[in-house]
Parts: structure tokens; sequence; C-alpha cells
């Protein structure tokens, strides 16, 4: 039997989808009796404010999530911040050409590794380090963060 949040998380990704984005991270808490929802969405090529407005406004008309939420709740959209670990595919390919620190399980190489993110497959990420092309599988993969040139 479904619980209520999954019943919600699943309204929630249906509409973020719909939306042409995707759901990283979605919670519920009650403070007193207040219900608030945050949902953090991104995009293939980078989410922008505009969309992350249109997924909010999307989320506040749906009626299904008005019905399980009777009483009311507050709604937060928000994009995943800068410090948010990239682990699958489709969080690569808007960060070609930017540095990354990435941890891996591969043993030929020290973990983390920070380079330079060249190309991205379905199956491996390539890395600039110090002039020379790395390889890392997906099925090495921690995940990577990236790295601010300050």
């Amino acid at each position: 039997m479904e619980t209520v949040k999954e019943n919600i998380k699943k309204i929630v990704t249906k509409v973020v989808e719909d939306c042409g984005a995707y759901l990283v991270g979605f919670s519920i808490n009650l403070q007193g009796s207040r219900t608030f929802v945050k949902v953090v969405v991104e995009s293939i090529d980078g989410i922008t404010m505009d969309e992350v407005t249109s997924v909010t406004k999307e989320i506040n008309a749906n009626e299904a999530l008005d019905k399980l939420l009777a009483d009311g709740y507050q709604l937060e959209v928000t994009s995943p911040g800068i410090d948010y670990k990239l682990k699958e595919y489709r969080d690569f390919p808007r960060n070609i050409g930017r540095s990354l620190k990435v941890f891996h399980t591969n043993s030929t190489m020290k973990s983390p590794l920070k380079g330079e993110l060249k190309e991205v497959n379905k199956d491996r990420l390539v890395f600039e380090i110090k002039g020379v092309l790395k390889e890392i599988m997906f099925n090495e993969l921690d995940y990577a963060k990236i790295v601010l040139k300050w």
C-alpha cells in the first residue's frame, strides 16, 4: 500500500517531467500543523529560473495534490546547488568543459581525481588531467563535484 508521501512524490515527478525537467530531490516535512514540500529539479541542459517558476506553477495547479494535502502546504521548488553530487549520465553533458573532482573505484587511478570534463557518453566520462586524457566508466563512478575557480 502506497503512503501519502509516495503518492505526492509520484504526482510531483509527473508534473516535473511534463515540464521537461527531472526530479533530483523531494522531501515533505511537518512543522507544527504546517506541511512543507521541497522539490529540487534539473534538466539536461541546465534549468533556468523561468523553468523553475513554470514547474512551481504547475505543481500548485495540480488538483490531485490539493486533495492529498487538503489542509494546505508550502511549496519550495529549486534547482540543485553548486555542491550537488553528479552521479548519473544526465548530470554530466551540461558540465563539459568544467573542472570536476571525481570520486571513483578505478584501482589504476587515485580517487578523487581532478580534471576537466572533455567528453560524456552512455558508459564513460573522459577527463583531461595535466594534458592527459583519462577515462572513468560509469560503473566505477561514485560521484563528482564541480570545482569552482576562485
